[in-house]
């Protein structure tokens, strides 16, 4: 090598190129091979290194050793190198032993040797370096323990899918896992553990883990929950990945009491994917300690935040008690302070009618209510023989009421409304022929015999009897006509105005509900007694004028921002050949008012011009439609 190129003229330079044209690679121990390799390539910026060209130099650029991740230099020769041909070559040539520094045919030279066998035969070395262990080599004992080590990895890997296998099965039909009695003499014990040995009938490896293994138990509580978690971590973390490549989130929040009387807070987000528009459920929270706005609020961010979507929100709606109380438009407020595109909107998956009972039934009275007609119905729901007497009696069953208030049905009011005659019969009958029927039947019977004459429950009925069926029929036009804001719009104000006009109403129901008191043969003391009383009626009235005031309130409250969605026109498939001629202006300003920094709206134009020009869009769905536009 000519030491004269080195800029500070010592004889060493230290550098491993130097080291390795002096003593070869191959003659180095494993360690120190390893190590050499897991340094990497010299790449030194050797300014020294140029050639010249014409009246000029050709100075080295460092940004080479980038494009060509084999070229490696020193320091002292201030010469290239091929870091694998030093490493693995057997020949000498310029690029393994003498260096290149003739720059003005780098590229030629660097081409040249890129192609050559060699080269390539060192670089497949030098990526294979360290894959085969030396001692696999060496002894057929350690390769046997190996292959006996990886084949027990296999299997325990093929279990451990079927228990993921279980536990996602059991989750999604949302069956419990544990049984009260899991020992091996038990008959039932549980769901997790009998699925996991019916599946054992049909999987042999399965079947040989569940008779042979006596370290890794697949039925231990901990393992059971450890899945669990593991699923939901995995859950999560793809919900993250597909919301960091959205452009859009609205947040969708539910509340319910548990069997446990504790109140639960079900959070969804929805937003759209390439697949479509995807609803992700997050899970449920306890907030019976602190169910005020703040509270819910502050949810609501650390969500936002965790799935780093705070930015993204353009839209909030909430159901439930919690939610629906009077925090609930400070909820709205303090969201939209941090979100301020997030309008709350009406759910698709919110029933009106449950909307509005949730909203009352902080009043004693119509909880009361409430919980005598889901009784009724649970009542007759419980025995067969209790149906087949309403059939032959009513000839209609009474809608059934699920534990939860999710799925509270008005038709159950229409029913004893339209039925109430019927029902008392059947109630007197079985209490005449008493020794037909079962101790619980009877005792359950008086009650509701009394309690469907009583004046309270009959007021109540004739309120709820006026207000929730139209509050269905409302319900069903926004789920079928919400493209069409204007006409959703309207029928919110008419039912507003019947909302209002019953408050003209109040004596006609108290003189309906006095009709069906009086029915009743035999009345205690006490109701006697509160008929004297001269504020009866104004007790009533006033009770009366806040149930319709506060239903008022919350049909404001929930449709209150729906004007601000006429852009939902844009994509009313009735209306495109109208908008052939007439594009309409008036919808595309409501979504530029409310949305205007998401989209360009030359381009949005064009393409809805375009849709609603050719008849192949006609018929799509707004799903299919989403591939069509650029955001």
């Amino acid at each position: 090598m000519d030491s004269s190129a080195s800029p500070s003229g010592n004889n060493e330079c230290n550098c491993i190129i130097e080291k390795l044209l002096l003593k070869s690679f191959g003659s180095n121990t494993f360690i120190e091979k390893q190590n050499i390799i897991n340094n990497g390539r010299p790449t030194p910026t050797l300014q020294d290194l140029k050639s010249k060209c014409k009246n000029n130099f050709r100075f080295f650029n460092p940004s080479y050793y980038n494009t060509n991740k084999w070229l490696s230099g020193c320091q002292k020769s201030q010469k290239l190198y091929c870091w694998p041909c030093i490493l693995f070559s057997h020949e000498s040539n310029t690029w393994s032993k003498y260096g290149c520094s003739d720059l003005n045919n780098y590229h030629n030279l660097k081409h040249r040797h890129e192609i050559n066998r060699s080269h390539i035969e060192s670089l497949i070395t030098l990526k294979k370096f360290g894959n085969i262990r030396i001692e696999t080599c060496l002894s057929d004992a350690y390769k046997l323990s190996i292959e006996k080590h990886n084949e027990s990895v296999k299997n325990n890997r093929y279990v451990l899918s079927r228990l993921i296998d279980a536990t996602c099965f059991l989750a999604k039909q949302e069956l419990s896992f544990r049984g009260r009695d899991e020992q091996v003499t038990s008959i039932n014990r549980g769901n997790y553990v009998e699925l996991i040995h019916l599946m054992g009938t049909l999987d042999p490896k399965l079947s040989e883990h569940l008779s042979t293994s006596t370290v890794f138990s697949s039925f231990s509580e901990d393992i059971q929950n450890d899945l669990i978690q593991s699923i939901s971590n995995v859950l999560l973390k793809t919900i993250k990945n597909e919301i960091e490549h959205t452009n859009f989130v609205s947040i969708i929040m539910d509340e319910t009491t548990d069997i446990m009387s504790k109140s639960q807070l079900s959070t969804i987000l929805r937003y759209v994917t390439n697949e479509g528009v995807e609803e992700r459920f997050l899970g449920f929270v306890d907030v019976s300690h602190d169910r005020s706005a703040k509270c819910l609020a502050e949810h609501v961010f650390r969500l936002l935040n965790e799935y780093k979507c705070i930015d993204k929100l353009v839209a909030q709606t909430y159901d439930g008690a919690a939610v629906m109380s009077g925090q609930h438009n400070g909820l709205q407020t303090l969201v939209r302070s941090k979100c301020k595109n997030a309008i709350f909107v009406h759910c698709y998956a919110h029933k009106l009618n449950l909307i509005l009972k949730q909203s009352v039934d902080y009043i004693k009275e119509c909880k009361i209510f409430f919980t005598t007609l889901s009784g009724l119905s649970s009542f007759f729901s419980k025995s067969t023989k209790r149906i087949h007497a309403l059939d032959q009696e009513v000839k209609k069953r009474f809608p059934s009421v699920a534990p939860t208030r999710w799925n509270y049905n008005s038709r159950l009011i229409e029913m004893i409304s339209e039925y109430r005659e019927e029902v008392l019969n059947l109630m007197n009958s079985i209490v005449e022929n008493g020794e037909k029927w079962d101790s619980e039947t009877l005792l359950c019977v008086k009650g509701f015999c009394q309690t469907i004459q009583d004046f309270d429950f009959n007021f109540f009925l004739i309120i709820f009897g006026n207000i929730l069926p139209q509050a269905t029929i409302l319900f069903n036009i926004i789920q079928t006509k919400i493209f069409d804001v204007t006409y959703c719009n309207k029928k919110i104000f008419d039912f507003l105005n019947h909302l209002k006009n019953m408050k003209n109403d109040f004596d006609r129901v108290w003189l309906k509900s006095e009709q069906y008191h009086t029915d009743l043969p035999l009345r205690s003391k006490r109701q006697r007694v509160a008929e004297v009383s001269v504020d009866r009626k104004t007790n009533y009235r006033r009770l009366y004028f806040e149930i319709i005031d506060v239903l008022i309130s919350k049909t404001n409250e929930r449709f209150t921002e729906i004007t601000q969605l006429t852009f939902f026109s844009l994509l009313d498939f009735s209306k495109f050949e109208q908008y052939i001629n007439k594009f309409p202006t008036n919808s595309m300003d409501s979504l530029k008012d409310k949305y205007g920094e998401y989209f360009d709206f030359a381009i949005l134009r064009s393409e809805l011009s375009i849709i609603y020009s050719s008849t192949e869009f006609h018929k799509q769905q707004v799903q299919e439609l989403n591939t069509h536009f650029h955001v």
